[in-house]
C-alpha cells in the first residue's frame, strides 16, 4: 500500500485552517490534523481506511488524526477545515476519536451547530479587527467543544483502525519533533538516534512513506515559517534565516531562490506591490482562508442566525463621541464644487426617452450640473452614418439635433464622445458588447472615419454657433485600450483613431477642447494610458484634458459583463466583479495619478465616471451605503479633481436586460420608474454646501456664505466586508442587503460652532438613513413585493423623502451646540440660517 503524508501549514498562533475549493481526486494520504469536509456543491466519495462514504451536498464528514483516506471528486466544491492537534493537546491525545459523518444518517439536524461554526469562522475571518485572532481562536475552541460534546467516540474498533499502522505512529512522532524543533540544528543522525534506527534506514523509511526526502521536508517546514516572517515582519534576511534554523543566510537565499525562482527581497517587494491596500495582518488571515470565487459559498450564510452578523436588530453602541469645536471665523478657502461639473447618461439614444428627459429635468432643477457624458453618438441606433449605392458616405443628424437641443434647453452642455462604430464603417461588425450591442471594431476606411468626424463637428458648429460649441468638450471612445471590455483590436488602432478624430475637430476650430479617451486602471497604475501619452508626444496630438474613471474594482472583464447579462433581479449574483477593500480607494487613486502624470503635460483632470462599483447588479447600489459612499468620497477629496462625474443618472440603461425588479442593483440615481434612491439625496445635500470652507474632517464638513449662514454635512460611512468585496454574498439576500457590513456602528458628534454672531437663527435638519429617504428600505417595510400600479409607485415616492426638522435658536453666547447620533450609512445636512431681518 502506497500513501503519502500531507504537510499542513498553519499561520503563526492560528490553530485552524480553512479552504473552500474545487476538489479533484486526491490519492491515499494521511496527516496529523483533524480534518472536516462540508460539501457545498456536488458530491464526493471518501475512502476512509477500508470503507467508502458517498457525501452529497450539505453532508459533513470528519477524518481523525492519522487516518488513511483518499478523495474521489470531479470538481465538487467543499469547505475543508483542519485543526492543529498539538495546539489542543490538553483535550486531544492518541485515544481521542470522533464519529462525525452525516452521510450515514437521514436526520442531519445534529450537524447544524458544526456548520454554523464553520460559517462563522469564514465570516469573521474577514472582519480584520484588532481582536480578530482572539475571535478566530475562540471559535476553534467552540468547534472542538461541539465535537467532544456530541461526536466523541468510544468505539474501540474505530480507535484501533487509526492506530493499526506502526509506521504511521513512528512518522507522526518524527514529524511532531521536526515541527517543534525546526529552529534547532537537526541532523538525520540525531533523529535516527531518537528512534533507535540507523541514519540510512531512517532516510529510506522517511522518503518511502512520506514521498519526500528527510532534509527536503525539514527545509520546507523552515521555509514556510521564513516566508511568513519575510512578509509580516521587518526582520533582516540574516535574522530570518537564523530564527528559522537555516545554517546561514547564503544557504537560505539559495533554498528560497530554488523554490520561488527569485530572491527573498524581490519576493517581499512583489508581495507588497500586489497588495497595496492590504496590511500584513490581513494577508496573514488570507493564508489560512483561501476562497475561490463561486456562488455556492453563499450557502454558508444559511447557517448563520438572522441578524447575528452585519446589521442585526441589536445595534452596537457608538465606540466614542466626536467632540468638535469649529471656529466659524477661521475659514480655509473657497470651494469650486467640481462634483457638479459632470453627470452621466448611459447612451445617446436613451436621452430620447421621455423618462430619461423627465429625470434630467428634475436633476437640473434640484442640482444643476454643467456637462453630461454619454456614449454612442455614432452608434447605429442614432441613424447618423449612411452610404449610397456607390459606397459614398453621408450623414443625417435628426436624432443628434433632438438630443443636443434638449440638453441645451435644460442648461446641460455635452461631452461629445465619438463612439461607437457604425456597422457600415467597420472591419468586424460581429465584434460587439452588451445586451443591446454596440460595435467595437476598427474603421475599415480611415478616410470615411475622418469624413464622419469632420462633418458632424461642422454641423454642430453651424447649428449652435462657434462661441457656444467652444464651451463644449469632445473626446474619443470609452476606454479603447486592449485590457478593457470596450477595447478595440489593439492599442495602436485606438491611438490612431484618436489622433484622426482629434485633428478633425481641431481642423474645424483649434480652440475646440478635445480630451483623452477615458481610462481608469486600479490606482491608475496601468501602463496603457502612459503609452498613449507617449504616442501623443511623438505625434504632436496631446489632449486638452484627461478623462478618468474611478471604480474601486480589482477585476472586471468582458467575460464578467457577458455573465452579468445573463442574470438580473433577485437571482442576480454579485457579477464576479471584485471590489477593492481599500475604503480610501479614490483618495489613493488620485495620489497615484498625480504622481504618475507628473512627467506629462499638466492638464485638467476630469473624472467623467465614478461609483462605488462598476456593477449594474450590485444590490447595495439601491441602499444608503451608496449615498454615504458618495458623501464620503466627495467631501474627503473635495475639488481634488476638476470634475467628479457620478455614473449614472438612471437604472434605465441598455447595456443589460431591463429587470422587472424595481430595486435590482443598477447604478442609477433613479429607478426605472423614476423613484429617487438615497444616492440622489447625497447630491442634493452636496448642492446645499456654500462657497467658503470653514473646516472639514473625518465624518463632517462645515461651509459658510460669510453672511451669517452655514451648511454642514455629517456622514457615517462603513466599508463593505472583504468577503462581500470578493463577490461572495454569504448571508446577504435580496431583501436583507445590509449583512454586507461587519458590525457597523453609530457615530456620535458633539458639535460646537463658535465665534458666530448673536441673534436669531433657524436650524434645518435633513436626514437620510434606513428610516428616512431610502426608497429601498421603505419598500421592504411595505412588504417587498412588486409595485403594480402608478398609485403604488407614487405612494412609495412620497414615503421615501428625507426627514426634515426645523428649529428656532436664539444665540446669546456666540456659539451653537448641536448633538448628532448618526445611524450606520446615515448622511445628515444641517442648514443654519440667520434671520434675514438681522442681516
Amino acid at each position: 500500500m502506497h500513501y503519502k503524508h500531507e504537510i499542513i501549514d498553519y499561520a503563526n498562533n492560528i490553530p485552524i485552517k480553512i479552504s473552500i475549493q474545487k476538489l479533484n481526486n486526491t490519492p491515499l494520504h494521511w496527516h496529523s490534523s483533524i480534518e472536516i469536509y462540508l460539501v457545498l456543491c456536488g458530491n464526493i466519495n471518501v475512502i476512509l481506511e477500508s470503507e467508502t462514504f458517498h457525501l452529497l451536498e450539505e453532508d459533513i464528514l470528519l477524518i481523525n488524526s492519522n487516518q488513511l483516506h483518499e478523495i474521489h471528486s470531479n470538481g465538487s466544491v467543499v469547505a475543508v477545515l483542519q485543526l492543529k492537534n498539538t495546539y489542543f493537546k490538553q483535550w486531544l491525545d492518541e485515544t481521542t476519536y470522533f464519529q462525525c459523518n452525516s452521510s450515514i444518517y437521514h436526520d442531519k439536524s445534529r450537524y447544524w451547530e458544526l456548520k454554523k461554526i464553520i460559517a462563522q469562522l469564514i465570516y469573521n475571518n474577514y472582519s480584520n479587527t484588532d481582536s480578530n485572532d482572539l475571535l478566530y481562536i475562540s471559535l476553534a475552541y467552540q468547534l472542538l467543544h461541539e465535537l467532544i460534546k456530541n461526536f466523541k467516540s468510544f468505539d474501540t474498533k474505530l480507535q484501533a483502525a487509526g492506530k493499526r499502522s506502526k509506521n504511521l505512529k513512528r512518522l507522526k512522532e518524527i514529524i511532531q519533533y521536526l515541527n517543534e524543533n525546526y529552529t534547532e540544528n537537526i541532523t538525520l543522525s540525531t533523529v535516527a538516534e531518537r528512534e533507535y534506527l540507523s541514519p540510512s534506514y531512517l532516510s529510506h523509511f522517511f522518503e518511502k512513506n512520506m514521498g519526500v526526502g528527510f532534509f527536503n521536508y525539514l527545509t520546507d517546514i523552515r521555509m514556510n515559517h521564513a516566508v511568513y516572517d519575510l512578509i509580516n515582519t521587518n526582520l533582516t534576511i540574516e535574522q530570518i534565516s537564523a530564527d528559522n534554523g537555516f545554517a546561514n543566510s547564503r544557504y537560505f537565499v539559495s533554498c528560497f531562490k530554488k523554490k520561488y525562482g527569485m530572491l527573498p527581497k524581490q519576493y517581499q517587494k512583489e508581495q507588497k506591490k500586489n497588495c497595496p491596500d492590504k496590511t500584513a495582518k490581513a494577508q496573514k488571515y488570507n493564508d489560512h482562508l483561501l476562497i475561490e470565487q463561486h456562488d455556492f459559498v453563499n450557502k454558508l450564510g444559511e447557517y448563520l442566525e438572522p441578524g447575528s452578523y452585519g446589521e442585526g436588530k441589536n445595534k452596537p453602541p457608538s465606540p466614542f463621541v466626536n467632540l468638535l469645536n469649529v471656529n466659524a471665523a477661521s475659514v480655509k478657502g473657497n470651494l469650486r464644487h467640481t462634483f457638479k461639473v459632470f453627470t452621466g447618461v448611459g447612451r445617446a439614444r436613451e436621452i430620447l426617452m421621455q423618462r430619461i428627459q423627465a429625470e434630467l429635468i428634475i436633476l437640473q432643477k434640484d442640482i444643476g450640473f454643467s456637462y453630461v457624458k454619454f456614449h454612442g453618438i455614432l452608434d447605429d441606433a442614432m441613424m447618423l452614418y449612411h452610404e449610397d449605392k456607390n459606397g459614398n458616405p453621408y450623414l443625417t443628424y435628426n436624432y443628434e439635433d433632438e438630443i443636443l437641443d434638449f440638453l441645451l434647453s435644460i442648461g446641460l452642455k455635452p461631452l461629445i464622445e465619438f463612439s461607437f462604430m457604425p456597422r457600415l464603417l467597420v472591419k468586424a461588425p460581429s465584434s460587439s458588447i452588451f445586451y443591446n450591442p454596440v460595435i467595437l471594431s476598427e474603421s475599415k476606411n480611415y478616410a470615411k472615419w475622418e469624413y464622419t468626424i469632420t462633418q458632424l463637428t461642422k454641423h454642430i458648429i453651424d447649428r449652435y454657433g462657434l462661441a457656444e460649441v467652444r464651451t463644449w468638450v469632445f473626446s474619443f471612445w470609452n476606454i479603447p485600450f486592449k485590457s478593457y471590455a470596450s477595447s478595440l483590436e489593439c492599442n495602436e488602432i485606438a491611438y490612431e483613431l484618436y489622433r484622426i478624430a482629434r485633428n478633425c475637430v481641431k481642423g474645424c476650430d483649434p480652440q475646440l477642447r478635445f480630451g483623452s479617451p477615458s481610462y481608469g486602471s486600479p490606482y491608475f497604475s496601468g501602463s496603457e494610458f502612459y503609452g498613449f501619452l507617449d504616442y501623443c508626444k511623438a505625434n504632436n496630438c496631446y489632449p486638452d484634458f484627461y478623462s478618468l474613471h474611478c471604480y474601486p474594482v480589482k477585476t472586471s472583464t468582458a467575460g464578467d459583463l457577458a455573465a452579468l447579462g445573463e442574470s438580473s433581479g433577485k437571482n442576480g449574483e454579485n457579477d464576479r466583479i471584485i471590489l477593492s477593500d481599500d475604503a480610501d480607494y479614490m483618495a489613493h487613486t488620485l495620489e497615484c495619478y498625480k504622481k504618475n502624470i507628473a512627467g506629462y503635460p499638466k492638464l485638467p483632470a476630469y473624472i467623467t465616471e465614478w461609483a462605488s462599483t462598476s456593477s449594474h447588479r450590485d444590490w447595495l447600489n439601491d441602499t444608503c451605503y451608496r449615498s454615504s459612499y458618495i458623501i464620503k468620497n466627495i467631501l474627503e477629496n473635495y475639488d481634488e479633481a476638476d470634475s467628479f462625474g457620478n455614473w449614472c443618472l438612471s437604472d434605465t440603461m441598455e447595456e443589460l436586460p431591463l429587470s422587472n425588479e424595481e430595486f435590482h442593483g443598477d447604478l442609477g440615481l433613479f429607478t426605472c420608474n423614476g423613484i429617487k434612491k438615497p444616492a440622489y439625496y447625497a447630491f442634493l445635500f452636496l448642492n446645499k454646501l456654500m462657497d467658503t470652507l470653514v473646516e472639514k474632517g473625518n465624518g463632517y464638513i462645515v461651509t459658510t456664505n460669510q453672511r451669517g449662514d452655514y451648511a454642514i454635512i455629517f456622514y457615517n460611512y462603513s466599508h463593505v466586508s472583504p468577503l462581500y468585496a470578493q463577490g461572495v454574498l454569504f448571508n446577504v439576500t435580496f431583501l436583507d442587503r445590509y449583512n454586507a457590513f461587519i458590525n457597523p456602528a453609530p457615530l456620535e458628534f458633539d458639535f460646537v460652532l463658535s465665534h458666530i454672531e448673536n441673534g436669531s437663527y433657524v436650524l434645518t435638519e435633513q436626514i437620510v438613513n434606513r428610516e428616512y429617504g431610502s426608497a429601498f428600505d421603505e419598500w421592504v417595510r411595505m412588504g417587498g413585493l412588486p409595485l403594480r400600479t402608478e398609485e403604488e409607485i407614487n405612494i412609495l415616492k412620497g414615503r421615501s423623502m428625507p426627514k426634515l426638522n426645523k428649529t428656532g435658536i436664539e444665540v446669546t453666547s456666540n456659539s451653537i451646540n448641536y448633538y448628532a447620533d448618526l445611524k450606520p450609512h446615515e448622511i445628515r445636512l444641517i442648514l443654519i440660517h440667520k434671520q434675514s431681518w438681522q442681516q
